[in-house]
């Protein structure tokens, strides 16, 4: 835990010393063949999300040390959370965007590990699968989306791509990219249909959640539009899909919150509306809705990291998280109620917390629109304020009862007040007495890297009675309104709601279709007829050869000048044993003809000059011949007839014959060409000087080739071990 907290302490203690808000970029060349490097981009919107990152994670680890006290695997509880930490930050540091998707699948890793740490529970198991299942398919579609943004570009550097936005725009390859970066921010950040993920992955230990939600994995969808919002900004697509999205996203699962009875299960659906908002303020691109959102990102990530380690103790003192039974906390719980308090008033909007100044800006940004989004955004912050009132107000302030559960005192442990305490009054102050260095500092230069063209708009407190601060005075009315008709607002939503699919339902209907899809391919395919299998394979062959050779220029004469009778000799042999094999009606007869088409082949490698190939081959044919001698004596009917029918060898000489022709259509008009000898004429230059060895083909298997040929060998072995074990179990099974 102390590594822990010192790695976060250190990351950003070096981050904020480097910080320009100009920005500041390192490279290092990592595949130079395939024009990758490894590349640090250091400016605003980074620095943002690393300070959320460090900050809230160093906070975090402190909670956890109490949280976690006494519990099995704690110490690797520690390790997880740190290199989640690490994956997120490599993520938002990231230049290169193959470098940012490598760190994209470490979070969708490390947060599986951490969703399911409880792996004893069914229900952990479960939705760390959920969770790894979507973000892991949005991550697929992601990383075909990147890779022809870079091609598109010429380049994977984020600032090359920025620099050629012309060349995208006009690309034909735009529309399909943008929709394959969508669909993967739209996983990563929960935004319908995929927001089931995200309420399912509470079941982690609180200090996952405080982090997940807040500052981490969730954010990483918000991120990366962030970071492309000026390649795709000016696409109708782009707005109209952060629109849609993101409005439906924020008003749905806002009332889905207002139904559930968990506290944890409010703050995770409370989540889904912050993601959905932000989304909103992206589609806008204007600088009160960019400024609105950098805002929006810390505010959210203040009070949110707070709540889920209150309810977290919460959970520890009364054993449920279940407002229904929980009543007089604040009597008990006092620095828990009081962060609890100031969270609370952020996330209603009340000045001076940052959740009022980043709600008013929201309201800026959505009047310079129209009516409707400012109305949406509205009713979205009023949900938001109910839900902050019913969370501190029913468990803290309502007097116990017959259904109040007793409460345990737990804030001996100090790591269990003081981090929410710290993150209630950090905001409070950051909103009071550091608002212009948040502005030149990190609200400015993120701006500026969202929509590099856009005058910045710098955060003011206090601007005068205006509209924005009218419509925030409404959607508290509204909070309260929604607060105090609670119960029957929450009755008639589960009404409609329970009609309706929900995400898990349609999520478990999908992974059983695909099982039962799987189930019936697998009945096909792989029936245990290894000769079927053979059959396949060898007809895809054989079509593709016919395929491709039809496509070459016809030679257009065909010398046979050169050929010896000792060839003509041999060619003969080798016909004859290939049709003894398709006619023998005894297995030890095709085993015969088999070897011998096999030993002719060797002698036809002799007589061009490649002893040791022939030598291989040689070796190979011998052990293959002993080794299915030995194999048929064991099977039944040694001497049977064959069990092919006669249609079935015809197929199998078909098969075989347009192979042959294919092999020999294709090589024949290779061969009357001109070849091209810049590979040969490569490996002829550095065998010696490379490799020191003088046998191109040894030199070629074992040294240019050494990792191919390692990886042959090592299945060849694998292979072996598994033949022989299960070989082993049948003899005792027998004995």
């Amino acid at each position: 835990m102390v590594i822990s907290v010192f790695v976060h302490l250190l990351l950003l203690l070096s981050l904020s010393s480097l910080y320009d808000p100009h920005g500041v970029r390192w490279q290092w060349q990592w595949v130079p063949s395939l024009g990758v490097s490894f590349s640090i981009q250091l400016d605003g919107l980074s620095m943002l999300f690393s300070w959320l990152i460090c900050g809230i994670g160093f906070l975090v680890q402190l909670y956890a040390y109490h949280y976690m006290k006494g519990k099995p695997s704690s110490a690797l509880f520690h390790i997880y959370l740190t290199l989640f930490m690490m994956a997120m930050l490599g993520l938002v540091l990231a230049g290169n965007i193959l470098i940012l998707f490598i760190f994209w699948e470490l979070t969708t890793i490390t947060s599986y590990l951490l969703i399911g740490f409880n792996h004893d529970q069914q229900i952990s198991r479960k939705n760390a699968l959920q969770a790894i299942l979507v973000t892991g398919a949005g991550g697929l579609a992601l990383l075909a989306g990147l890779i022809m943004l870079g091609g598109m570009a010429g380049s994977y550097e984020l600032d090359h791509i920025i620099k050629n936005i012309h060349l995208i725009k006009t690309s034909n390859l735009f529309l399909p990219t943008l929709i394959l970066i969508l669909a993967g921010a739209f996983t990563k950040s929960a935004q319908i249909p995929f927001h089931f993920w995200l309420p399912g992955a509470m079941s982690a230990p609180a200090p996952v959640s405080a982090y997940l939600h807040s500052a981490t994995m969730v954010k990483a969808g918000v991120y990366l539009l962030a970071r492309l919002s000026p390649v795709f900004c000016h696409s109708d697509l782009w707005f109209w899909s952060l629109v849609l999205v993101g409005g439906t996203t924020a008003v749905w699962t806002g009332l889905l919150a207002l139904k559930q009875t968990d506290l944890k299960l409010m703050l995770a659906y409370s989540t889904n509306v912050a993601l959905g908002k932000l989304m909103f303020l992206l589609a806008f691109g204007s600088r009160f809705a960019i400024a609105a959102a950098m805002m929006f990102i810390i505010a959210h990530a203040l009070y949110k990291a707070a709540f889920f380690m209150v309810i977290g103790t919460v959970d520890k003192a009364a054993g449920t998280r279940d407002y229904r039974h929980l009543a007089g906390l604040g009597g008990i719980l006092k620095m828990s109620f009081i962060a609890a308090g100031l969270s609370a008033l952020s996330k209603a909007g009340i000045p001076p917390l940052p959740g009022f100044l980043s709600k008013e800006y929201m309201y800026k940004a959505a009047l310079g629109v129209s009516y409707l989004p400012t109305a949406i955004l509205v009713l979205i912050n009023a949900v938001m304020a109910g839900l902050a009132f019913i969370i501190v107000i029913k468990p803290f302030l309502v007097k116990p009862d017959e259904n109040s559960v007793p409460l345990k005192s737990v804030e001996k442990y100090t790591f269990l007040w003081l981090p929410p305490l710290c993150l209630g009054f950090l905001g409070l102050f950051t909103t009071l007495f550091g608002l212009d260095w948040l502005n030149a500092t990190l609200i400015g230069p993120a701006s500026i890297a969202v929509n590099p063209g856009l005058e910045t708009e710098p955060l003011k407190l206090w601007q005068g009675i205006n509209l924005p601060l009218i419509l925030g005075g409404v959607s508290l009315l509204l909070g309260l309104v929604v607060y105090r008709y609670h119960d029957a607002i929450s009755g008639f939503i589960d009404q409609i709601t329970r009609r309706l699919p929900s995400g898990n339902d349609c999520f478990e209907k999908v992974m059983q279709m695909i099982s039962r899809l799987a189930s019936w391919q697998t009945g096909i395919f792989q029936h245990g007829r290894l000769s079927d299998y053979m059959l396949l394979l060898f007809s895809i062959l054989g079509v593709h050869l016919l395929w491709y050779a039809a496509a070459l220029p016809v030679p257009r004469t065909m010398d046979f000048h050169g050929v010896s009778l000792h060839e003509v000799i041999l060619a003969v042999f080798l016909l004859a044993a290939v049709i003894t094999l398709l006619l023998s009606a005894s297995r030890l007869m095709g085993i015969f003809s088999l070897g011998t088409a096999g030993f002719i082949t060797t002698l036809f490698l002799m007589f061009y000059n490649a002893p040791d190939v022939a030598k291989t081959q040689l070796l190979v044919e011998t052990l293959t011949v002993i080794f299915l001698v030995m194999v048929v004596r064991r099977l039944p009917g040694f001497a049977d007839t064959a069990t092919h029918s006669a249609v079935r060898r015809a197929v199998n000489a078909g098969v075989s014959l347009s192979i042959g022709v294919g092999v020999f259509w294709t090589l024949t008009s290779i061969t009357s060409g001109t070849m091209d000898t810049k590979l040969t004429d490569y490996f002829a230059a550095n065998s010696v000087i490379a490799a020191h060895g003088r046998n191109i083909v040894n030199v070629i298997l074992v040294d240019f080739r050494a990792m191919d040929t390692l990886g042959e060998i090592s299945v060849v072995v694998m292979a072996a071990l598994g033949a022989s074990t299960l070989l082993k179990k049948r003899k005792r099974r027998n004995g």
